[in-house]
């Protein structure tokens, strides 16, 4: 740190293989790279990335917190180097704190409730295991990090996977959730396959009592162990997550990073997606990209596909300035100018909106309760309508 701003020097590895790890800024060259300076406290924003957002924080300040440390004291690499192999993505840090040594238990119910009371502010039986799988984790939802195999059992997630398991992440409840949160993003996520949206293996696993919980495959997780690069367009672009942007931003980074017009067009997908679903937790978090081995970037699949108000009512990303009621014409302008013609946005609208037609039998097949399919049903009708 120098002046309260990080300085990068890339190794020589990374610069005779010309790897692009920063994919906007921060090119792979010899010498210094300054962090901009009211990013991140003056954090490079890839390497931000790697920092828990709410739900890890709150783990990780509870466990330094047992350990008589106010994490306040902490700078920004303290708690960087504090995420050590944890944390998403390929990066690792040095020196890697140590963590828990047991797992006291995979019981989903059990780590669910405790879940619930930290985020309460009491004490959890069970925080030592929430740390330890979970202690990276992005977003605001409490999630735990698992391996499963391909008959259902579970296995002690981060960290080295269990031979024949796959890397998975499981979302619990947050105390502003509906109380069924999990089939209500299990039904989302299966309307957007069907609106034409890519998205990692999903599946809705049954609670002992209440509604179930909604788990994914993690996408920067491979066969094995191996890790893919990630960084989310906020991190890419250094856009805040929590500062309104526009979906213009994430069309043009989505062409500079991946130079594929493909992915520019699955983008575009996922906006219209979000816009007639109410999905308007939209932010620059909610979108990333993947690196391959040679240093190629793709958009990685969707993710974090909910029924959600957003800021003030609002998407965090704007099309055209208009966050509250984006209309047909706005999107059609957009396309155009992103070289996707009106019959081809005609199209992604006719497909988008066939799936969110069949939204009361996604929602039923996963026990979605009646009350939140009405309250679904509304908000999709009320947007069409502003939409055309």
């Amino acid at each position: 740190m120098e002046g309260g701003v990080a300085q990068l020097e890339w190794s020589k590895e990374i610069i005779d293989r010309k790897l692009p790890i920063s994919p906007y800024k921060y090119p792979s060259e010899a010498g210094l790279h300054a962090a901009t300076r009211d990013y991140s406290e003056g954090l490079h924003g890839f390497l931000d990335d790697s920092l828990p957002d709410q739900w890890g924080n709150l783990l990780m300040r509870r466990r330094l917190a047992k350990q008589g440390i106010d994490i306040r004291t902490l700078s920004v690499l303290d708690r960087l180097a504090l995420v050590g192999r944890e944390g998403r993505g390929a990066l690792a840090f040095e020196p890697a704190p140590d963590m828990p040594s047991d797992v006291e238990t995979l019981d989903l119910d059990a780590l669910a409730k405790s879940a619930t009371a930290l985020l309460a502010g009491e004490e959890a039986d069970l925080a030592d295991t929430l740390f330890k799988l979970g202690a990276g984790s992005g977003g605001a939802r409490p999630k735990i990090h698992v391996g499963f195999d391909g008959n259902g059992r579970i296995s002690a997630g981060e960290g080295k996977i269990a031979p024949g398991h796959e890397a998975w992440m499981v979302k619990f409840k947050a105390s502003q959730d509906y109380d069924d949160i999990g089939p209500i993003e299990e039904a989302y996520a299966s309307m957007a396959e069907a609106a034409g949206l890519a998205l990692s293996a999903h599946r809705l696993i049954e609670a002992r009592e209440g509604p179930g919980y909604f788990a994914t495959r993690r996408f920067d997780r491979l066969e094995g162990g191996k890790r893919l690069h990630m960084v989310s367009l906020a991190g890419a672009i250094e856009s805040r997550a929590e500062i309104p942007s526009e979906y213009d931003t994430f069309l043009r980074a989505t062409l500079f990073i991946t130079r594929r017009k493909d992915d520019v067009v699955a983008a575009f997908q996922r906006m219209l997606f979000n816009i007639l679903a109410h999905n308007r937790d939209d932010h620059t978090k909610q979108h990333a990209y993947l690196m391959d081995p040679l240093g190629g970037w793709s958009l990685a699949p969707a993710y974090d596909l909910t029924y959600a108000a957003g800021p003030g009512g609002q998407h965090y990303l704007a099309v055209e300035g208009e966050g509250d009621k984006p209309t047909r014409a706005l999107v059609e302008k957009l396309g155009a100018r992103h070289g996707i013609d009106a019959q081809a946005v005609k199209t992604v609208i006719e497909r988008v909106r066939e799936a969110l037609a069949d939204w009361p039998k996604f929602a039923s097949a996963v026990g979605v309760t009646s009350s939140s399919k009405r309250i679904v049903t509304a908000a999709h009708e009320k947007v069409w309508a502003q939409f055309e």
